[in-house]
């Protein structure tokens, strides 16, 4: 299992009866690394994505709903490496 960062976003979703919902976005698109790297990508890029990400996020929500970004943040992730590097890591494991 590796180890990643991932963006996380956090955002509230207005439904047209003007009822607020709180929902977390898990963006997996975006894999870092290290935190450092994450925290560096965000340094860069917070201002587009909360203004033209938030925006196009909004363009893509039936008419009536509405999105507000509450935080970005870099999240620490487990995920299941592919077939390959899990063959290639126990093959290099048996050769100590």
């Amino acid at each position: 299992m590796l180890q990643v960062f991932m963006l996380l976003f956090n955002f509230t979703l207005t439904t047209p009866e003007g009822a607020p919902r709180e929902e977390i976005i898990n963006v997996y698109s975006k894999h870092f690394e290290t935190q450092i790297e994450c925290t560096e990508f965000l340094d860069s890029w917070t201002s587009m994505i909360e203004s033209r990400g938030i925006d196009t996020l909004q363009d893509m929500l039936k008419e009536g709903y509405s999105v507000k970004l509450n935080k970005v943040s870099c999240a620490l992730q487990h995920v299941n490496a592919p077939k390959e590097t899990q063959e290639d890591e126990e093959s290099e494991g048996g050769t100590n």
